[in-house]
């Protein structure tokens, strides 16, 4: 298994994130591809991230979708359709960081973390547990360390 070492920079910037251990962790990754490691580049490392994880989140629908019950299913459906909301709001959120406009980059985030807590809230609906809890925790986490990471660009 390889052993990654987080860059100073990158842990110093993520040391100021409600979630450090994970900033560090995802944007360690990806230091290597940045010549100046700030809070904006840290941003950017973990926008990759979040798309990276929501992309996985979608195939796990499908896996999930496959033995589902019907009122499960439904859920998954909506959770689905919710995170290629999630991959919107992304794509925005590059836009707006390539400006260093940090209002939007946290309108972004917050849609996005909405959009988590409304796959969960439907699976409460119907009495079933959520398969993609594990998916939609580690996504809140990663959009709070990105709002985070956006109060200081």
């Amino acid at each position: 298994m390889e052993v990654r070492v987080v860059p100073p920079e990158v842990a110093a910037v993520c040391k100021t994130t409600p979630f450090a251990d994970l900033c560090s962790a995802t944007a360690g990754k990806q230091a290597g591809h940045y010549t100046t490691m700030d809070a904006v580049a840290v941003l950017n490392m973990q926008v990759d991230a979040f798309a990276k994880r929501t992309s996985a989140a979608k195939e796990h629908v499908t896996q999930m979708s496959a033995e589902a019950s019907p009122a499960a299913k439904k859920a998954l459906e909506l959770c689905d359709s919710l995170y290629s909301d999630v991959e919107d709001n992304l794509g925005a959120a590059r836009r707006a960081l390539g400006f260093k406009d940090a209002t939007t980059v946290r309108a972004m985030m917050s849609m996005a973390a909405q959009d988590m807590q409304n796959c969960d809230e439907e699976f409460r609906k119907v009495g079933e547990k959520n398969p993609m809890d594990r998916f939609d925790q580690s996504l809140l986490q990663i959009s709070e360390n990105c709002r985070a990471l956006s109060n200081m660009i």
